[in-house]
């Protein structure tokens, strides 16, 4: 088989299972998390894997349900569900401006755009979550972790799937894949596809259809040509569409004041509504818009392998993506108010607190080239090659962002932000074996240079829909206003150095130390006054190590499986959003003294060249995360199984660097950790069910989930516990059908998923509520081979 052909069918299946009772239970799976085919207790890396019958019995149908089974990610939806933003070892995606991400997903190894990155998760061979810093050896530098997702391949065989699901809010599911070859050894094709539909869990009494919704349809091909035993070829195409809702925005406080309620009279009314929503509990909202989610995600892949020589092979892999994502809703979970006239509003008017739109319209190509083999009787490992990114909006792209408007009266414009990136990568790894000095040593090291660069065309519209494209801001058209073109560059080397240890079978050591790095970036528009400094951000490093241990071994008969990976991180000028930076009402140049801060962040009282939605990316200091993460495995019999994962988390602010301009505007004089839960735990029990033979395989699992509280700008998270179960009967009667009941959040807790509004200076606190309590039945129907 040639050298790189593992990584792209994304085996998922039993690696090499040995014959004693630890391994019977361990399920060992193969992993790519080095771009090579591992077993996943002999792989340097942090990583938590799910095979196709994994995520099947864990019954997880979208990214959102990964979370639950992956303790040290934090998952929340920017703006809606279907712009994930993941964080890992207290790294994320900033809440504001156009940073690039912390954690990427990757499907067939192509890096999902910053927006609108979700993946469906249907007919894929395995998932792979990477933990730590990434990028020396992946597409796109990332500083928390990646997600990597595989499709199921096509093979030779002529088999597929046909499956049903039907649950609570009358939910309905059915996907299914079919697998033929088309010339023997030659050509082979699999197609799949899912549809999803079910009514919103939070129903809505405002204006608008009920929130939680979904309605999405997703299509995939994969197309296998081996014209030749040393030439390999897979080519996949997918689309995606979502018409929904979209999320129900709960409001979950009103901060007394002064804030910004207070000071245009509209914090009573918001103090009855809170009242209200309150008495109604968190599945019923009140919007005063007509929410909608609209994604269509267009994607194609291509593959390719020769085999050059015994130990020599060229590995090309190309991305085409295109993702249009169009989210709109009351984010602040308010209906429309009525002013009291004890602040800047008359009294009796209607007031639109603030509400939230983006669009984002995006083509990204992607290339990326490798050659890799083996010297010295095969005991070094090398591979060297190249990455190149292209990403460019081919649509309006922006946010509208409605806050204290008079509806028929006053409106906010829509605010265009149009950037483009190119990224380039030339990188190198190595592994040596060491054998010969220590049995089972291996010496690993890669080096990777990134060049990044950004353009940004930034404007404010002349109505509040989004019309205009890129070419209309860089070439002044009418449609948009006070228009400003700017641009960025930055660049590092990023490096890992490792060694690790087979000291047996059974036990398995490393120690890794990495440099991780994400790109700088603009804000926008052309700054002014004393926020011109600002107009660009840095890059974030961060340098890392990393211990782990894998160890199986048997007690009195029991089969036990205890991993542990110790680390710390190191972070320099991290990313941070300043939010409140705009121009007041009240702001004159002739006012005593000059124009404070507070009420004029630039010092011009324009409100035109204000940082867009008020808020600035800038390098804010330094910060260390240490932690660890854990997993075990427990076999009392080849029956009987228990799984436990857990991640803790110490995030520290080091140093605070933000110049004086912007102190003003920071609540707290620390860098501040979002998206980040200090301890999540995962449980998992899984009994094999003693069935007579006629009936089938039966099996029952029960998943427990506990995540520690979380900050998203101002607002908090609390702690919460889920648990969920499964109960499946695999060939029923001895033919192909499986039959499966599933319960999902058992106990139907409430808890808040993500944030929305978080905002003291506002005075409002938002957010995105879990799944209630869902169940159903599932059918699958499996064929061929």
């Amino acid at each position: 088989m040639p050298l790189a052909a593992m990584p792209a069918i994304a085996s998922a299946q039993d690696a090499n299972p040995r014959q004693d009772t630890a391994a019977a239970a361990s399920q060992d799976i193969v992993v790519t998390a080095r771009r090579v085919a591992e077993n996943i207790q002999s792989t340097p890396v942090s990583v938590t894997a799910f095979s196709a019958d994994t995520l099947r019995q864990a019954t997880i149908h979208d990214t959102q349900d990964l979370l639950v089974k992956t303790p040290g990610v934090f998952l929340a939806g920017s703006g809606g569900r279907e712009n994930t933003n993941f964080s890992i070892r207290g790294q994320a995606k900033a809440l504001a401006g156009n940073s690039a991400a912390a954690v990427i997903s990757y499907f067939a190894e192509v890096p999902s755009p910053t927006t609108g990155s979700s993946i469906p998760t249907y007919d894929l061979g395995s998932v792979q979550v990477l933990k730590g810093p990434q990028g020396t050896l992946f597409g796109r530098n990332t500083t928390g972790g990646a997600i990597l997702y595989y499709p199921t391949a096509p093979d030779y065989s002529v088999g597929g799937y046909l499956q049903g699901t039907y649950g609570n809010y009358d939910s309905r599911l059915l996907e299914g894949a079919l697998n033929m070859p088309i010339v023997d050894g030659k050509l082979a094709l699999r197609l799949a596809g899912q549809y999803q539909k079910r009514d919103g869990w939070t129903r809505n009494i405002g204006i608008g259809r009920d929130a939680d919704d979904l309605n999405s349809r997703a299509l995939r091909g994969s197309l296998l040509f081996e014209p030749t035993d040393w030439i390999s070829n897979t080519t996949i195409v997918d689309f995606y569409r979502n018409r929904s809702t979209g999320g129900g925005s709960v409001l979950i406080n009103v901060l007394p004041g002064p804030n910004a309620l207070s000071a245009t009279g509209t914090l009573s009314a918001a103090l009855a509504q809170l009242a209200l929503q309150r008495q109604r509990g968190p599945r019923v909202i009140n919007s005063d818009v007509d929410a909608f989610e609209r994604v269509n995600r267009f994607g194609i892949t291509n593959r390719t392998e020769i085999h050059l020589g015994d130990d020599t092979e060229f590995v090309s892999i190309f991305g085409y993506r295109h993702t249009k994502v169009d989210y709109y809703s009351s984010v602040d979970g308010l209906p429309t108010l009525i002013s009291d006239g004890t602040g800047a509003i008359p009294a009796g008017l209607p007031v639109t607190v603030v509400g939230g739109r983006q669009t984002s319209d995006v083509e990204q190509y992607t290339q990326e080239v490798q050659l890799r083999g083996k010297l010295f009787d095969q005991k070094l490992d090398w591979i060297v090659g190249g990455f190149y990114l292209a990403s460019d909006p081919s649509g309006p792209s922006g946010t509208y962002i409605p806050t204290f408007i008079l509806p028929g009266m006053t409106d906010a414009p829509f605010n265009y932000n149009f950037y483009s990136e190119r990224s380039k990568a030339l990188f190198a790894n190595i592994g040596y074996d060491l054998g010969s000095a220590v049995e089972g040593l291996r010496f690993n090291a890669g080096f990777r240079y990134t060049w990044d660069d950004i353009t940004a065309c930034i404007g404010s519209g002349t109505s509040s829909q989004p019309q205009a494209t890129r070419a209309d801001c860089r070439n002044g058209s009418p449609l948009i206003r006070n228009a400003s073109n700017n641009k960025t560059s930055s660049k590092a080397p990023t490096w890992t150095i490792g060694l690790d240890w087979q000291a047996t079978s059974d036990l398995f050591f490393y120690a890794v130390t990495r440099r991780g790095y994400r790109s700088g970036g603009i804000n926008g528009p052309t700054l002014a006054g004393r926020l011109t400094q600002f107009q660009s951000f840095a890059p974030e490093k961060v340098t890392d190590v990393e211990l782990g241990v894998r160890s199986d071994f048997d007690v009195g008969g029991v089969a036990i499986r205890l991993n542990a990976s110790p680390f710390i991180g190191w972070y320099s000028g991290v990313q941070v959003p300043i939010s409140g930076l705009n121009t007041q009402a009240t702001c004159s140049l002739t006012a005593p003294g000059g124009t404070d801060a507070p009420r004029s962040p630039d010092g011009d009282c324009t409100t035109s060249n204000d940082p867009a939605g008020g808020t600035l990316l800038v390098n804010a200091g330094k910060t260390r995360v240490a932690g660890v993460d854990l997993s075990g495995r427990i076999a009392p019999t080849h029956t009987l199984s228990l799984d436990l994962g857990a991640t803790l988390l110490d995030p520290k602010s080091r140093a605070l660097t933000v110049p004086a301009a912007l102190l003003p505007y920071l609540r707290i004089a620390e860098v501040p950790f979002n998206l980040v839960a200090k301890t999540t735990v995962t449980i998992g029990g899984r009994w094999e069910l003693p069935l007579p033979a006629h009936v089938g395989q039966g099996s029952l699992a029960v998943d427990y989930y506990h995540s520690s509280k979380v900050r998203s700008s101002d607002n908090v998270l609390p702690a919460y516990d889920l648990v969920n179960a499964r109960l499946d009967i695999r060939q029923v009667g001895g033919t192909g059908l499986d039959a499966g009941v599933f319960v999902r959040n058992i106990f139907d807790k409430n808890y808040l998923a993500s944030s929305n509004v978080g905002s003291a200076q506002l005075g409002i606190m938002s957010g995105f509520y879990g799944a209630p309590r869902t169940y159903g039945i599932e059918l699958r129907y499996h064929f061929g081979n």
